[in-house]
């Protein structure tokens, strides 16, 4: 069993890496205009570069310039990503980037029927995200649907069954941690009936002291019963003599002088 883990936990390591890493921007499609394109192929220089802001300068002005590309968008949500990724001390803007990154991409993943190839690949990156951020089950829906766009798409593929094999060791812990908290919450019932018992056994115990230490009604002590005894005795030994005397007096005078 051991070893079956070890060995998930190694396809883990070997390829979150490359799970998480974004598909690269794409080139302006040629039915844009000329300008349309001119921009995003400085911005796809500048991204290669890691200048993102400056990629994203480009790639703005490029929407700009054909409102009706969704390359751009596409791009600029690979910019936010990276932005997003490389700020540490600042949460509330990472946050904001990734809001954006997702608003740009899921704009694009919408338009599946027209630009499947580009849809694929925005729901790959809607994936990616959900995947750094552990929501497995949303990931593997994305990732799903990329796939369904483009069935070729053999980063997916993969994607997916890394998301699956994280959904269910998460599943695994979670009903681990659910089976813990049972037992602690019958431990702590049995506890507290424990407790229950204890406080009514001292209650007991302290009544039966409390009615040991008061005089009983109607009850005699040894030394009274003794007394008792001893006057009973005394009053049958003197009557005992009074009956003696009395038969000695009757004896004295019952001899009759005959004449």
């Amino acid at each position: 069993m051991r070893t079956g883990e070890n060995h998930i936990n190694g396809i883990f390591r070997i390829f979150i890496l490359i799970a998480v890493v974004i598909g690269g921007v794409m080139p302006a499609y040629s039915q844009s205009n000329r300008k349309e394109r001119r921009l995003i192929d400085a911005g796809n220089t500048l991204y290669r570069q890691q200048k993102y802001a400056d990629a994203k300068v480009k790639y703005r002005d490029a929407f700009a310039a054909y409102p009706e590309g969704d390359v751009a968008k596409f791009n600029l949500g690979l910019c936010d990503i990276r932005m997003a990724e490389a700020i540490k001390d600042n949460d509330s803007i990472a946050t904001k980037l990734k809001t954006e990154a997702t608003r740009y991409l899921s704009e694009v993943a919408a338009k599946g029927k027209e630009k499947p190839a580009l849809a694929s690949k925005a729901n790959y990156n809607l994936g990616n995200m959900q995947f750094q951020a552990e929501n497995y089950r949303e990931a593997i829906n994305l990732y799903k649907q990329a796939l369904r766009l483009d069935p070729s798409f053999s980063d997916a593929r993969r994607n997916l069954r890394i998301a699956q094999l994280k959904q269910q060791q998460q599943n695994n812990d979670d009903q681990n941690k659910d089976d813990k908290q049972d037992q602690q919450d019958k431990q702590d019932q049995q506890d507290q009936q424990d407790q229950q018992q204890d406080q009514q056994q001292d209650q007991q115990n302290q009544q039966q002291d409390q009615q040991d230490q008061q005089p009983k009604e109607n009850e005699i002590s040894p030394q009274a019963a003794q007394q008792i005894l001893n006057a009973v005795e005394n009053n049958e030994q003197r009557a005992r003599q009074s009956n003696n005397k009395g038969e000695k007096a009757q004896g004295g005078g019952g001899h009759l002088k005959k004449w």
